[in-house]
This record gives C-alpha cells, structure tokens and sequence, in this order.
C-alpha cells in the first residue's frame, strides 16, 4: 500500500479543493487534486505541495483528473510549482486534466510549459506525453 497524505478543506474554505499525495516511484510523488482550483483553493495546493519532502530531482505528478474549475490564480499556483520543482532539477507533471481545466492554459498559451499525460500509466511509461 502507497504512503499516502489527504488533505482536506477547512469547513471555512468557499471552493472545495481536497488533495491526496502518494509516493510515486524513487523519490517521486503523485498528488491527486479533487475540487476547484481558484483563488480560494489555491493555498490548499500550496500547503500540500510544501508538504512533499524535499528529494533531489524530484517527479511529482499532479492528477488533476478531478479538478473541476481552474481560474488564473490556480494557474499562477500550478506555475509556481512548475519553477520550484525544476529549481531543485525536478520535474512537475500534468496527469488528466480535464478540458475545462487546459482551456485556461490554452487560451494563454503557456500550457506548452507543462508536460501532460492522459494518465498515470503513460507518465510512469513516459509515453503520450504532449
């Protein structure tokens, strides 16, 4: 069984953002993020991607499959931690997402910054990735 963190929103928080983090292969992690992914939630990502312990070069994998709504301050979130994880000569990788989470990028054009996979069988293969 993966080690595992949940995360859960506080009853105060207005959006609903839960996150989950396993071990993903040698010093990895995957985080699976439930919910909204806006300016009220982003601080719940923040929090759980501090909480990952520091490796050197470290993959972590943000499933995003769940995440319903992503609003510019979610993607702020999501390039931050972009730079932090390759500061440390890592890699941060997109699982999933779903349309309405890769409009925004998209549409801003910096979705080509991020690595994305349809799922978690492709990025550990390192196959599908666009």
């Amino acid at each position: 069984m993966p080690d595992h963190q949940d995360h859960d929103p506080s009853p105060a928080t207005v959006g609903q953002l839960t996150t989950r983090t396993e071990r993903w292969g040698e010093g990895g992690f995957a985080i699976t993020v439930t919910g909204d992914l806006d300016r009220h939630t982003t601080t719940r990502l923040t929090d759980c991607l501090r909480s990952v312990p520091r490796t050197p070069a470290p993959t972590v994998l943000l499933d995003l499959s769940g995440v319903t709504f992503i609003d510019s301050t979610g993607l702020t979130c999501l390039l931050q931690a972009q730079r932090a994880v390759t500061g440390t000569g890592g890699r941060l990788e997109l699982i999933a997402p779903s349309p309405r989470v890769t409009h925004m990028p998209d549409i801003t054009g910096i979705g080509q910054v991020f690595t994305v996979h349809p799922d978690l069988r492709a990025a550990h293969d390192g196959t599908d990735a666009h």
